[in-house]
C-alpha cells in the first residue's frame, strides 16, 4: 500500500511539474517562486515594529547579491562574486565548506528583500541581513530555523560574534530593493551570511527535514555538477517540491508552513 500510494505521489508530482513548465513556457511565472507584499502592523516613534508579509507565487529571491559570506581566511565575499567551490563559513564551530551549488542565481534584476538589522547583545558589532520572508534563518533562543517573515523586532537570532554564538537582536525591519538573488548550497546545509546563521533552504518550514530531502539533491549534484547562474529551481528539486504539494493535497502538511 506504501509503496502505491508513494508511485501515485510521484505520478502526480512529475505531472505537476511538466504542467508548471508548460505554463512557464507560454509566459507565466514559475510556480515555486515568490513576490513578497508587506504592510506595516505596528509603529512605536516612527519605526515599524511588526510587518505583516503576504507571499504570492512570482519570483523567490532568497538573499541579495549584495549579502557576505565569511571566506576561509576571514575576508568577506559578497554572494554575486562567490562561485562554485568557494571555501566559506559555515557555522558557530568555525567549519569551512565548499558552495557545491546554486539552487537558483540571477544576477540581472532588482527584488524585494526584508532587511534585518541585528545588533550583538554582547559588543557593538552590528550587521544588517537581506533576505528573502521565506527563507530559513535561525532563532537564537529556541535554536530553531524559522522563516524571516516570521520575525519581529526584539526577537534574537544566532549571530556570529567573535567566532561564537551570541543572541543578536533584531532592531529595525524594512523592505529593500537589491539586485540580484542567490541562493548558495553547502554540504551542511547552514551557510553564514551577513553574521546570521541561515539555513540554505525557503519555501519548507522545517530545516532538519529539508537538508534530508536535499540528500536526495546533493547526491545528484555530486553526479553531474552543480548548477551555477540558473534563474530557474532545478528540475529534480521542482519535482520535490511537488511531491511535498502532493503530500499537502493527501492532508499530510509536514512540511509546508506559513512564511509570516
Amino acid at each position: 500500500m506504501t509503496l502505491i500510494l508513494l508511485h501515485t505521489f510521484i505520478i502526480m508530482a512529475i505531472r505537476n511539474y511538466e504542467s508548471s513548465e508548460s505554463s512557464n513556457n507560454n509566459g507565466n511565472s514559475n510556480v515555486l517562486g515568490y513576490q513578497i507584499t508587506c504592510s506595516c502592523m505596528s509603529v512605536s516613534s516612527s519605526v515599524c515594529m511588526q510587518y505583516n508579509c503576504g507571499i504570492t507565487a512570482q519570483q523567490a529571491s532568497c538573499f541579495a547579491g549584495a549579502s557576505l559570506i565569511t571566506l576561509a581566511d576571514g575576508t568577506f565575499k559578497s554572494l554575486a562574486d562567490v562561485q562554485i567551490g568557494d571555501q566559506v563559513l559555515v557555522n558557530k564551530n568555525n567549519t569551512i565548506e565548499p558552495i557545491t551549488s546554486f539552487i537558483h542565481a540571477k544576477r540581472q534584476g532588482l527584488f524585494t528583500f526584508l532587511a534585518l538589522q541585528i545588533q550583538s547583545v554582547v559588543s557593538n558589532l552590528s550587521s544588517t541581513i537581506l533576505v528573502s520572508a521565506n527563507h530559513l534563518i535561525f532563532d537564537y533562543d529556541s535554536g530553531e530555523a524559522r522563516f524571516a517573515g516570521k520575525f519581529r523586532v526584539g526577537d534574537r537570532v544566532q549571530f556570529i560574534d567573535n567566532s561564537e554564538i551570541v543572541p543578536g537582536e533584531i532592531v529595525h525591519i524594512q523592505l529593500t530593493k537589491q539586485q540580484g538573488y542567490y541562493a548558495p548550497l553547502t554540504p551542511s546545509g547552514t551557510i553564514i551570511i551577513d553574521g546570521v546563521v541561515a539555513s540554505n533552504y525557503a519555501t519548507v518550514s522545517n530545516h532538519a527535514l529539508a537538508h534530508q530531502l536535499m540528500g536526495i539533491y546533493r547526491w545528484w549534484i555530486d553526479l553531474v555538477g552543480g548548477s551555477k547562474w540558473s534563474e530557474e529551481i532545478p528540475w529534480m528539486l521542482q519535482i520535490m517540491l511537488s511531491i511535498e504539494q502532493v503530500i499537502r493535497w493527501f492532508g499530510g502538511q509536514v512540511l509546508i508552513d506559513s512564511y509570516v
